[in-house]
């Protein structure tokens, strides 16, 4: 109650410019919590990002790791079965 006193005091004091001073305030204070919402969330979205991002090149990385190791065995499948006529 005390607030709405204080507040009704300073609307009494400052007249229409003590209004345009609170809801500046109030606009302020809802534009801040917005803001650390918005930071929060392109923090979750960046590390997202990020481990995407690691984990498409440990895939690549082993995708082509899977393929040298199949063409290896091609090659080595090839000099395996040669027939020999001796």
């Amino acid at each position: 109650m005390n607030e709405y006193l204080a507040v009704a005091e300073f609307l009494k004091a400052t007249g229409p410019y003590g209004l345009v001073a609170i809801l500046g305030w109030a606009f302020w204070r809802v534009s801040e919590k917005k803001d650390e919402q918005m930071k929060a969330l392109f923090d979750r979205v960046s590390a997202l990002a990020e481990e995407q991002t690691s984990a498409l090149v440990k895939v690549e990385s082993a995708l082509s790791s899977l393929r040298d190791a199949i063409d290896g065995l091609r090659s080595n499948g090839k000099s395996h079965h040669r027939i020999s006529l001796d």
